[in-house]
């Protein structure tokens, strides 16, 4: 079941367009959005949850655009999770958390805690007197007190030491929430979503089953940022390609950076079908092979 669907939208901010024509569902099992800084992870997100207006195309919620449906339904369906940083440093943690509650159910905020792990003492504490880990579960908290359907987390473990992660991952895993998750790091996504698009440059390059993804990368761009993730014990990972060069306003905007870029790259690829996945590459076929 499609719960948002983001159908050729391009994004900007004044009339420079940094999302371009981008159509990706929003499905039960989680969907993860992955690429580098700069990609358009966040900006795209932002469109989803209503707080930026499309340069062209729509935003679709069940069969209504945003424009048209109830925000104050939506708000309470659609929750962001964003980075720990986005307590108010001044109110109590309890206080943040019973914002988003009805006057009669401020009781609740003991149950949220417990269920995101934390020790319900802490609601009278302020965000700097929590870790950072304990901070990223009350920003979880706060989403969850209106019981969403679906959560979107921007960048929800960026920040936290490995140990704190694989908690915070842990209670993401457990939550009868569907979520959307916008992240550079492969193994996050590869632990709570079913279904990946790859963006780079604003353009999804690579969609598809998150494991197929991550074994047999058809897209260079994806290839490289599989490749880039340290392995233990390994030997630290080598940069191919230029890794520092700007996307291409021609052609395909991977090319510059591209070890695999042929002449036919000059040409702008089209997103599509190959083996369960879409890819918008004119060598997907020798990425696959290779």
């Amino acid at each position: 079941m499609t719960m948002l669907r983001a159908e050729r939208v391009t994004l900007g901010y004044g009339r420079t367009p940094v999302v371009h024509e981008v159509t990706l569902d929003i499905t039960e099992g989680g969907v993860g959005l992955i690429g580098e800084s700069g990609s358009g992870k966040t900006t795209l997100a932002r469109a989803f949850l209503g707080l930026l207006t499309p340069l062209s195309g729509n935003i679709w919620y069940g069969d209504q655009t945003l424009k048209k449906v109830d925000m104050r339904k939506f708000r309470k369906d659609v929750q962001p999770v964003f980075q720990a940083e986005a307590l108010d440093p001044r109110m109590r943690i309890g206080t943040s958390v019973a914002e988003a509650l009805p006057r009669g159910a401020r009781g609740r905020v003991k149950d949220l805690l417990e269920q995101v792990g934390l020790d319900p003492d802490l609601a009278t504490r302020r965000p700097h007197q929590l870790s950072g880990g304990q901070r990223q579960r009350v920003v979880i908290a706060r989403a969850l007190a209106v019981d969403p359907r679906l959560l979107i987390l921007d960048e929800p473990t960026s920040a936290l030491d490995v140990t704190v992660q694989a908690r915070i991952l842990d209670l993401l895993a457990s939550l009868d929430t569907e979520r959307l998750l916008i992240t550079h790091n492969l193994a996050v996504v590869g632990r709570l979503c079913r279904t990946a698009h790859v963006l780079f440059a604003g353009r999804v390059v690579e969609s598809g089953p998150t494991t197929d993804l991550l074994a047999k990368p058809a897209h260079p761009y994806t290839r490289a940022l599989r490749d880039a993730v340290p392995k233990l014990g390994g030997a630290p990972p080598e940069a191919k390609g230029r890794t520092e060069a700007v996307p291409a306003r021609t052609g395909c905007p991977f090319r510059l950076r591209c070890p695999l870029a042929a002449p036919e790259c000059e040409r702008p690829p089209v997103l599509r079908d190959l083996g369960g996945r879409r890819v918008a590459c004119h060598r997907a076929e020798d990425v696959l092979l290779s």
